[in-house]
């Protein structure tokens, strides 16, 4: 049985090592690791074939016709290069970083963090606010010029309760309410104090408005 892995949140944060993985397909994206968007990449074990999608060319060895964008591809290879540098970094400075704001998340009554930090990589942070839609937390949080989405980052527009929360056995509104919040290499302290300034007085704000929440 072939075994394909989807990387994309784990390449730039943890190390990855497709022989000890053992892995036959593995694949990820270049703006996950602060590469160019639109680029990315599947690794491909020797031997394993695939059927080519699309026909016509003989690039990609034969799998994919259409020209190569190599400016991207270039760039991509240079973000990876930086990223895996910074493993340690990750590791360690964004981790503290991560863990100080879920820390102080923690102190606001009724929010909770799913998953342990142990078994999650270092710098994201799942968490709910009972009470308060996690689509109108986004509105507070995007007004204040923070980016974060609601379920999961491939489907932030999908009003659907959030399948983690669903599959952990959380309750339908706690399932409504997870917030995602990502950290790079490149946040600092100082956005990190202000992201949880606006974040309370959302938290503040909202509930005070909340028909669910007593």
């Amino acid at each position: 049985v072939l075994f394909h892995t989807d990387a994309v949140q784990a390449i730039g944060k943890i190390p990855v090592d497709v022989q000890k993985a053992n892995v036959d397909l593995l694949s990820f994206s270049a703006h996950k690791f602060h590469g160019p968007k639109g680029v990315g990449a599947l690794y491909i074990r020797k031997g394993v074939e695939l059927t080519p999608l699309f026909h016509g060319g003989e690039h990609m060895r034969g799998r994919r016709s259409g020209t190569l964008n190599v400016p991207y591809i270039v760039g991509m290879g240079e973000a990876m290069r930086l990223a895996v540098e910074n493993l340690e970094y990750e590791n360690t400075q964004v981790r503290a970083l991560r863990d100080y704001l879920e820390d102080e998340l923690l102190k606001i009554k009724d929010v909770f963090v799913v998953g342990s930090r142990e078994n999650r990589v270092p710098n994201t942070t799942l968490i709910s606010v009972r009470g308060i839609e996690g689509e109108a937390m986004l509105w507070d949080l995007n007004k204040a010029g923070i980016a974060c989405s609601t379920g999961s980052a491939c489907a932030s527009e999908d009003l659907e309760a959030n399948p983690v929360m669903v599959a952990i056995g959380a309750d339908k509104e706690l399932a409504h309410t997870a917030i995602r919040i990502s950290l790079s290499r490149f946040n600092t302290k100082e956005e990190i104090e202000y992201m949880l300034d606006v974040f309370k007085k959302a938290v503040e704000r909202l509930r005070n408005i909340s028909s669910s929440y007593e």
